[in-house]
């Protein structure tokens, strides 16, 4: 938008430029006005600095006041300053960019207002287009459609740029003025009349190429295109496209109604909308109560453009001067509501009627230079005559209604009804300027005279001419003939403008008829690289409009889809030459793309009946089944390249996706259920075949899920035919039709050594597992015999092997294919009795627990659904009991109480001492956490936004009253009884888990009192009994639930104190042992004293003797 480097600073004075225009000295001196403008651009080579542009802006308007009185002498002065305007701003600082923006603003809306300003010189008006463009495209530098995908606070350099000059466009209320421009073009492009009205029409049907330009310069914008589409860009697309493929500006426009549908999902809301006629479009203005299109006359010309900037002389013809045609402005501006700078608004009304003579005089003189009609500058014309408006119907009648009051008038007279004050090139009023100059009395009458010599009025009465001839004087006596005229014409005015609010219609329709006959001769005479692209963009621009309903029966009704069922199903079926030439049904990226935007379309309409029947009856499902087809191949199929023909089976399995459950009698009779049963079998194996379904299996199988989800009936036959064996084997990861089977007959180890074997050999990724996942749930799902052929077909021990290959994944990241694996579990093993009998044989409840335990949160209420189910089957109670967990050998019943007391503690149910903390709610507890838990969201940073918005909604899923909820059911079906082995402090929290159901209907009836209260209803006597015996009940079982729990609690710490006193009692008696074991290691190592070891030497002797002495008496005895 600027540029860093300033130049040395303006060589022209801007104020003394803006005096020399609007001193009362100076202010008629022309030739030194345009001598100033041109110093001033010669000045400025490089483009104006931002601080001045407020200055530049006076200058401009001021010079357009000047030209719209006649100055045709601005016109190249003024082209050059407005196009050096599409330069490069330059800022004298940094910050110059940032605080004044708002003077770029403005002088966008001055530039656009040459642009709504009707009768300005269209050389002036394309100048103000292309600037607009370049200011629009940031000079050059327009990002691609991937940069500008980015946020605008994260542009940096030209992106930014760009950013910002589409913003100050879209604020400064350009789009609105384009708009306006491109409706006057149009309806001068249809007027193709000799007449010199006619003439100045081509001159303004000029705009339509340079407007749609730069209208397609702020299309890629989502704010500019929403701002188009309320200013009435609708109306004129479809004008645009009518105009025919060989148009100039075709190509442009198609673009652009591509980018506005695209980028504004409003545009295909209006379509359903009364929407304003191109009249309106062209008639709305911003200060002016008026408009009109066509040549006015000179007198009238003189009393429109009012006085100019200190002008001291103020003088208008009052009757001479050929008739200009008129126009009366009806309804509000658009410009208020997008906030246009210096805008507002004047409502509709007549201000004065006047007719001219046949010609000649003094103001058929001045118009020899040009003359200002009601909507400003028309180019000069020789004799008399004015110009109607196109469509102008009330024009003639007004014209014939004053002329049977007023007499007879040449047949060149027109009548010209104004409203409104002129205004100056933004829509400014010249108030500030008429200090300069003498005010004039502004009356209005009747003048009467002719068509030559009418003289001057000095107050300045806007008169009706009545007479033919020449040299009529104004005449004093009209009063009571113009007091009739002026009723008659007001109400003939208040008519019309009725008769124009009623002409709002539909653009929907005139828009499909548009695009339905451009693409008809596009299929029929576009052969060029050029009419290709134009016919692709058609139909692009028909895939978007078709998601509209509206537009839907419009197209239909306007022969839109037989020509793209010709070209979505030729050459495959009979070929139809009348609707589609052979040259385009070639083989090249041009007529590709077609097909695909073809089927597209055609799949968008069949959502009308009609249209269905047409595309059924046309053969649309037997050619889609064509490019599924993994076999020989139908001629017309095998024409395709390899990467063609992959980008079309992606697309023919896409339109099956959303056309089959349409009509699944006609898929059924061509063959569809074969056909995707041989193309998904064909994926996993080897060959040909193989390579070309594997890249697309994971479509096939989407297109598979959303039929049987659509039309159940469909899942009896393609069970029927197979399909679950297929799956299965997708299921384990198998290579090969043999492969697949054998994994799926073995067991849980079997299964995850094919998996192994798979994984090495190049198995089936994530993503094509869980769609058959998918497909395995919604084929079982309340359908008992295909329940049987999955456990035939060794489904069970496939599950197991998924269930069990679960423990790699993240437990911190909420997985949908673990989603998938349960849910598959429980829709099509869990319902059977013997495939359930086998899980549990196989170890699939310790499966179960195992993810339960380590799996992540968001899989809980799943995980426990199944459990609960599996529970239902009393031989499956063994086995929750005997589990015991890897990770701290806890047992189920306490891994279930560890759940229920997470969600205690993210509600505080229960208090420090292990009690009921609101016996009044239970439920609700303390409504604030008891201790802190990381959030759910903490590993959730580095995610792509297409898996965070997954993760997030399985999150948002995790409800804590459905794992409540879920625990609850389970210890009813165990029995709350049957966990004997758990302790005091688990029984406890059991006994709440027990009253759950109780205190669940205790919040019911509190929410429906709450709803009484905030209602005011007042429910009768036994309602508020009932209300209030609930309520009491649940407080009371909640207070006997908390006695409970302190019974338990304290039969628990009693326990502990007398195990307690065991503990410390055994401590005691071994100090005691230990302190005697002590002594006596004590004395053993101790030295004797003296008189110690004197009393043991005694008592060793004594020993000693009397040992001696023994022996002696035993041996003496033995002698004897």
């Amino acid at each position: 938008m600027e540029t860093t480097t300033a130049p040395s600073g303006p060589a022209v004075d801007l104020d003394k430029v803006i005096a020399l225009f609007t001193g009362p000295n100076s202010a008629d001196l022309y030739d030194r006005h345009i001598a100033a403008i041109n110093r001033l651009c010669r000045s400025n080579p490089n483009g104006f600095a931002i601080r001045d542009l407020p200055k530049v802006q006076q200058v401009l308007e001021l010079s357009i006041a000047l030209l719209q009185r006649g100055s045709t002498l601005f016109l190249e002065p003024l082209c050059e300053l407005v196009s050096l305007m599409g330069k490069p701003f330059i800022r004298r600082t940094a910050t110059d960019e940032f605080k004044m923006l708002n003077h770029i603003t403005n002088v966008l809306a001055a530039v656009g207002s040459i642009l709504r300003s009707a009768g300005l010189p269209p050389h002036l008006q394309i100048i103000a287009a292309q600037m607009i463009t370049t200011f629009a495209n940031a000079y050059g530098n327009r990002p691609n459609v991937l940069e500008l995908s980015q946020q605008q606070s994260d542009a940096e350099g030209t992106q930014r740029q760009y950013l910002t000059n589409q913003s100050l466009l879209n604020k400064s209320g350009v789009v609105v003025d384009l708009i306006t421009a491109l409706a006057r073009s149009l309806l001068a492009a249809e007027a193709d009349t000799p007449t010199a009205a006619g003439a100045a029409a081509a001159t303004d049907a000029a705009l339509v190429a340079p407007v749609t330009v730069a209208l397609l310069a702020l299309s890629y914008n989502a704010d500019n295109c929403t701002s188009m589409v309320e200013a009435g860009v609708m109306q004129c697309l479809a004008a645009l496209l009518a105009r025919g493929a060989r148009d100039e500006t075709m190509c442009t426009t198609v673009e652009l109604t591509w980018n506005v549908v695209e980028n504004a999902p409003a545009a295909r809301a209006v379509l359903a909308q009364p929407l304003p006629s191109l009249q309106r479009l062209a008639r709305r203005s911003s200060g002016d109560g008026g408009a009109a299109v066509g040549n006015g006359g000179a007198g009238e010309a003189a009393a429109k453009a009012g006085p100019g900037p200190g002008s001291s002389s103020l003088a208008a013809a009052s009757g001479g001067g050929s008739g200009g045609g008129g126009a009366l402005e009806s309804g509000p501006s658009f410009r208020s509501s997008l906030g246009r700078p210096g805008g507002s608004l004047t409502a509709s009304g007549l201000e004065g009627t006047s007719a001219g003579g046949g010609g000649g005089g003094r103001g058929a003189a001045a118009s020899s230079r040009g003359s200002v009609g009601a909507l400003g500058f028309s180019p000069g014309t020789d004799g008399g005559g004015g110009g109607d408006v196109p469509g102008d119907d009330w024009l003639a009648i007004t014209t014939a209604t004053l002329t049977s009051m007023t007499g007879s008038r040449s047949q060149g007279d027109s009548l010209s009804l104004r409203g409104g004050a002129a205004a100056n090139g933004n829509g400014n009023s010249n108030s500030q300027y008429d200090d300069f100059g003498d005010t004039p009395d502004l009356r209005f009458g009747l003048g009467g005279g002719g068509g030559g010599g009418g003289a001057e009025s000095p107050d300045l009465r806007f008169g009706l001419g009545g007479g033919g001839g020449g040299g009529g004087a104004e005449s004093p006596d009209f009063a009571e003939d113009a007091a009739a005229a002026n009723a008659a014409a007001a109400d003939v005015a208040a008519a019309a403008a009725v008769a124009a609010v009623a002409a709002d219609a539909l653009v929907v329709q005139p828009l499909a008829d548009a695009l339905a006959a451009l693409l008809r001769w596009l299929l029929l005479h576009g052969f060029s690289r050029a009419d290709k692209e134009l016919r692709n963009d058609v139909v692009v621009v028909l895939n978007l409009l078709l998601e509209s309903g509206e537009f839907r029966a419009a197209a239909a009704a306007a022969g839109a889809f037989e020509p793209l069922l010709t070209a979505a199903t030729c050459p495959e079926l009979a070929a139809r030459p009348e609707l589609v030439a052979p040259y385009a049904l070639t083989t090249d990226a041009h007529d590709h793309e077609l097909r695909l935007l073809a089927w597209a379309a055609v799949v968008h309409g069949c959502l009308l009946p009609e249209v269905l029947e047409t595309a059924v009856a046309g053969g649309l499902v037997r050619v889609l089944l064509l490019y599924v087809n993994v076999g020989e191949g139908h001629p017309a199929v095998r024409r395709w390249n390899p990467d063609q023909l992959s980008t079309l089976r992606a697309g023919a399995l896409s339109r099956l996706h959303t056309l089959s459950p349409l009509c699944p009698e006609e898929y059924e009779r061509a063959g569809g259920p074969g056909t995707l049963l041989a193309f998904v079998a064909a994926a996993p194996s080897a060959g040909a075949a193989a390579a070309a379904a594997a890249g697309h299996l994971e479509g096939a199988l989407r297109h598979l899920h959303h039929l049987f989800t659509l039309v159940p009936e469909t899942r009896d036959g393609f069970g029927a035919a197979g399909l679950i064996p297929v799956l299965l084997g997708i299921v384990a990861d198998a290579v090969g039709n043999g492969g697949g089977a054998a994994a799926a007959g073995g067991r849980a180890g079997s299964a995850g050594g094919s998996a192994a074997a798979a994984a090495a050999s190049g198995g089936q990724p994530e993503g094509v597992r869980h769609f058959a996942l998918l497909c395995l749930n919604a084929l079982c799902t309340v359908h008992a015999e295909n329940q049987r052929r999955l456990r035939k077909a060794g489904g069970v021990g496939v599950l197991l092997g998924a269930l069990a290959r679960l423990r790699g994944l993240d437990p911190l990241l909420p997985a949908p294919y673990a989603v998938a694996v349960l849910d598959c579990v429980w829709a099509a093993v869990v319902p059977d009795r013997k495939s359930t009998a086998r899980w549990l044989v196989e170890r699939g409840m310790d499966h179960v627990l195992s993810h339960l335990e380590g799996g992540n949160k968001g899989h809980r209420p799943v995980a426990l659904r199944l459990l609960s189910d599996l529970l239902e089957n009393p031989r499956s109670h063994p086995f929750f009991h005997e589990w015991k967990s890897d990770v701290n050998k806890q047992s189920a019943a306490h891994l279930l109480l560890s759940l229920w007391m997470e969600e205690d503690t993210l509600r505080g149910m229960s208090g420090p001492d292990g009690l009921l903390a609101n016996p009044a709610n239970p439920l609700a507890g303390l409504e604030k956490r008891t201790r802190w838990l990381p959030p759910e969201n903490v590993a959730y940073g580095n995610m792509s936004a297409a898996k965070k918005e997954v993760v997030t909604l399985m999150m948002d899923n995790l409800v804590g009253e459905v794992v409540l909820a879920k625990i609850y059911g389970i210890f009813k079906i165990l029995g709350f009884d049957s966990c004997s082995y758990l302790e005091p402090r688990d029984h406890a929290v059991l006994a709440a888990v027990e009253k759950y159901a109780k205190f669940r209907q205790g919040d019911v009836w509190r929410g429906i009192q709450t709803e009484f209260d905030a209602a005011g209803m007042q429910p009768t006597a036994p309602d508020r009994l009932r209300l209030e015996s609930g309520i009491e009940l649940s407080e009371s079982l909640a207070v006997a639930v908390r006695e409970a729990q302190g019974r338990l609690l304290g039969r628990a710490q009693e326990g502990l104190a007398a195990k307690e006193t065991r503990l410390f009692e055994g401590m005691r008696q071994q100090a005691k042992l230990e302190a005697e074991y002590r002594y006596i290691q004590l004395q053993e190592r101790t030295p004797l004293t003296l008189e110690e070891m004197r009393r043991a030497k005694e008592n060793k002797a004594t020993m000693l003797k009397n040992s001696l002495q023994s022996f002696q008496f035993q041996q003496q005895g033995g002698e004897e």
